[in-house]
C-alpha cells in the first residue's frame, strides 16, 4: 500500500483521502487537516478566472449558514488550491435515490432560500442553481446531527446590479431571459428555484429534451401552468407558488421574501395542526383513564342515593376522590344539577406530498459521491505528487 499523499497549503498539512468529483478544469478531493483531524474538501484546478479569484476573496474566512464556506486559497506550481467545507453528498444524489421524505421538502426549500438570501445580501446572483450545486453537510446542533443544505460552485456568480446578458448555467434550470441573452438580475435564481422545487415534488426535471435546443424550446414555449395543474397530489398552495416562481416575465415573478412568507405560513399551519391533534389525543387518554364515560358511572356526587364502595380495583386517583366524597357527603345535597361532558372536536390531519426523481447532465464540476465521474479531467493528484517532490 502506498503512503497517503500529503499536501501543504499556507503552512497547514493535509492528507488526501480520495477524489469526490471532477470537471473540465480540475478535481475535488476529500482531505483531512493533519493537526486537527478535521475533514475538508480541496478543489484543485489548473486555471481560474479573475472574477472567481475575487469571489474567493469575498467568501474566504467568512462563516455562512447555507453557503459552502471557503477556508483557504493558494496558487502553487501552476495549480490552484481551494480549501472548502466538506459535504458528504448532494441534493442530486437524494433525488436520484428518492431518499427525501415528502414532509421534509419545506425544510429543504427554506434552507436553499436562506443560501440564496446570503448570496443576494452581498450583491451576488448564483446564476447556476441546480441539485448538483446544493450540497448536504451533517452538523451537530444541541447534541443531535442535522442535515444542512448549502449552495456551492460560485464560479458563475455575478454582481446582479450589473445587469448581465451572457448565457451561463445548466440548460434545465436557465430562465428565459438567460436563454434570450436579455438583461437579467437575481430573479433568475427564483426561476431556477422553481425548477428545483418542481423536481423535489416529482423526481423528474420540469423541462426535458434530447438536445439543448429542445430544452430551450420547452423553457420558452411549454404551457407550464397546465403541467403544474396536472400534479394531482400536490397541494393547491404549492401549485400557485410554483406558477408565480415560473413566470416568464421576470418583472412579474415572485421575489424571495414573498416565497419565504408563503413557505413559513404553511409550516406554522402544519405545526399548529399537529399541536392541536396531540392535545386532543391527550385529553381523550386522560378521560379514558378516569373511566368517565357516562354520567351514571361517575361517583356519588352525580348519584346521591348511592354511596360508591371503596374497592381495590379503583385507580388510586379515583379512590382519593371517593374518600373525599364520603367525608363531604352532607355537602353533596347542595348539588342538584348534573354536569355535562362536552364532546371533543376532531382535527384535520396534515397532508403529505409524494416523492420524486430527476435525470440531468451538467458541464460544471459534479460532486458525484458514488464515484461515477461524468466528465474527464487530468489526474491532478499525480501532478501534485510530482510538483511537490
Amino acid at each position: 500500500m502506498s503512503d497517503p499523499l500529503h499536501l501543504s497549503i499556507n503552512s497547514k498539512e493535509y492528507i488526501i483521502k480520495n477524489c469526490l468529483g471532477q470537471g473540465s478544469f480540475g478535481k475535488v478531493y476529500k482531505a483531512e487537516i493533519f493537526s486537527q483531524k478535521k475533514i475538508v474538501a480541496i478543489k484543485v484546478q489548473n486555471k481560474i478566472s479573475e472574477s472567481e479569484k475575487n469571489l474567493i476573496q469575498v467568501f474566504k474566512g467568512k462563516n455562512f449558514k447555507n453557503l459552502v464556506n471557503i477556508y483557504d486559497y493558494k496558487e502553487q506550481n501552476n495549480l490552484i488550491y481551494i480549501v472548502m467545507e466538506y459535504c458528504s453528498h448532494s441534493l442530486y444524489d437524494q433525488i436520484q435515490k428518492k431518499t427525501i421524505n415528502p414532509k421534509d421538502i419545506r425544510y429543504v426549500l427554506k434552507q436553499i432560500m436562506n443560501g440564496l438570501s446570503e448570496l443576494h445580501n452581498i450583491g451576488l446572483a448564483h446564476r447556476d442553481l441546480k441539485p448538483e450545486n446544493i450540497l448536504i453537510c451533517h452538523l451537530e446542533d444541541r447534541g443531535m446531527m442535522q442535515e444542512v443544505y448549502k449552495l456551492c460552485d460560485f464560479g458563475t456568480s455575478k454582481q446582479y446590479d450589473r445587469l448581465a446578458t451572457e448565457c451561463v448555467g445548466t440548460p434545465y434550470y436557465l430562465a428565459p431571459e438567460q436563454i434570450l441573452k436579455q438583461n437579467y438580475d437575481k430573479s433568475v435564481d427564483i426561476w431556477a428555484l422553481g425548477a428545483v422545487m418542481y423536481e423535489l415534488f416529482t423526481n423528474v426535471p420540469l423541462f426535458s429534451g434530447s438536445t439543448i435546443q429542445q430544452i430551450y424550446n420547452q423553457i420558452l414555449n411549454l404551457d407550464i401552468n397546465n403541467k403544474i395543474d396536472s400534479l394531482q397530489a400536490l397541494e393547491i398552495k404549492y401549485k400557485n407558488l410554483l406558477k408565480q416562481m415560473l413566470i416568464r416575465n421576470p418583472q412579474d415573478r415572485i421575489n424571495l421574501e414573498q416565497i419565504r412568507k408563503i413557505i413559513e405560513e404553511r409550516m406554522s399551519q402544519s405545526v399548529e395542526k399537529k399541536t392541536q391533534a396531540n392535545l386532543n389525543n391527550l385529553e381523550i387518554k386522560e378521560i379514558t383513564q378516569l373511566n368517565l364515560k357516562q354520567p351514571n358511572q361517575i361517583p356519588s356526587i352525580f348519584n346521591q342515593n348511592q354511596k360508591p364502595p371503596l374497592h381495590i380495583n379503583h385507580p388510586p386517583k379515583q379512590q382519593s376522590q371517593i374518600q373525599q366524597f364520603n367525608i363531604n357527603n352532607q355537602l353533596q345535597k347542595q348539588f342538584s344539577n348534573q354536569n355535562q361532558i362536552k364532546p371533543l372536536q376532531n382535527f384535520n390531519q396534515i397532508s403529505q406530498i409524494q416523492n420524486s426523481q430527476q435525470i440531468q447532465n451538467s458541464s460544471q464540476i459534479k460532486f458525484n459521491f458514488q464515484g461515477q465521474q461524468r466528465n474527464s479531467a487530468p489526474d491532478l493528484v499525480s501532478n501534485i505528487q510530482n510538483k511537490q517532490q
